[in-house]
């Protein structure tokens, strides 16, 4: 019976975000490789980390709604993305966003406000939120891990959970 202590480095998503850390760790554990499961005595911990430059990346690589020059800070529970819409005109667009764990399993941007310089499509953003989201899915993961929460500070988002074992 041995332990799992593990941690991945920069790993890219299928979507495109870059995973700055994701550590899974365990008490007593036994794996199988063929087919991969592992089974522990109780359940173990797991921690990813995601910049606000890897949001930044992520953005601009799928320059959502004719949107360019985006801008992102994380601060106080919150995720706050400045960038400008190409309409006719370049306006600046500001919006706020949180993120919220659905069943234990996705991770979900959600709109708390958006200001346009002449208005506020706010449809259009949601819209455009509802194309990326969930932005993390933990049924991707090769291990059966449940998201218990997220923290929204200080430059990076972390997702803590709990890996369970068969």
């Amino acid at each position: 019976m041995g332990a799992i202590d593990a941690r991945f480095n920069n790993i890219e998503l299928e979507f495109g975000l870059v995973v700055e850390s994701f550590e899974v760790k365990s008490g007593a554990a036994k794996a199988a490789l063929d087919p991969f499961a592992i089974a522990m005595d109780q359940p173990g911990t797991a921690r990813a980390v995601v910049t606000e430059k890897a949001i930044g990346d992520l953005l601009t690589k799928q320059a959502p709604g004719g949107m360019k020059d985006f801008s992102v800070k994380i601060s106080g529970g919150f995720i706050y993305v400045e960038a400008k819409a190409q309409i006719v005109v370049s306006i600046p667009v500001k919006a706020v966003c949180t993120l919220e764990i659905e069943a234990e399993k996705r991770l979900m941007v959600r709109l708390e406000s958006v200001d346009v310089m002449g208005g506020g499509p706010k449809n259009l953003i949601e819209g455009q939120l509802a194309k990326i989201n969930p932005i993390f899915d933990a049924g991707d993961l090769p291990l059966d891990v449940r998201l218990d929460s997220v923290e929204v500070d200080a430059g990076r988002v972390v997702v803590l959970g709990r890996v369970v074992g068969a």
